[in-house]
């Protein structure tokens, strides 16, 4: 009688797993802050905001599961991930910044007296962009393909 055993996951799958996760919670503190924000002003839509969280919870989901999946050595997640949080995810990410600064504000002025609510909103967001890229890089170094290629 033979049993087949799994393959350890290797380190740099490992790796991105966290990194991952740490991106997910990064946006988890921003999405919370931003609300925070805007239910601070005279003007605050509850019902957009409750629409927001909402397309949040259900994107933040979905990225647990193919996380979830990706770990295991599923190469359709891997390639999910790529493509959703590598392509998608970081243009929803540098957008708001890049349409900000072509607008004409000045990051300089910006960054010369910050609030609590941009400094945290700013980590969590940069934060989150930097997960996600290392991510991506350790998700397709040779022994992370090496594994996607076994299953």
């Amino acid at each position: 009688m033979t049993t087949q055993t799994s393959s350890p996951v290797p380190q740099t799958v490992d790796r991105a797993y966290w990194l991952l996760g740490l991106a997910l919670f990064a946006g988890v503190v921003e999405a919370i802050a931003q609300v925070s924000t805007a239910l601070e002003g005279p003007d605050a839509d509850v019902g957009s905001l409750t629409g927001q969280l909402v397309v949040r919870v259900v994107v933040y989901g979905a990225v647990l599961f193919v996380m979830s999946r990706f770990r295991s050595g599923r190469a359709w997640a891997r390639s999910t991930l790529a493509v959703g949080l590598g392509v998608f995810g970081i243009a929803s990410l540098v957008a708001e910044p890049i349409a900000w600064a072509l607008a004409g504000n000045d990051p300089v002025a910006a960054l010369s007296g910050p609030t609590l609510d941009v400094a945290v909103i700013a980590t969590a967001r940069l934060t989150h962009l930097v997960a996600v890229i290392a991510a991506l890089a350790l998700m397709f170094r040779p022994e992370a393909n090496r594994y996607f290629a076994r299953r």
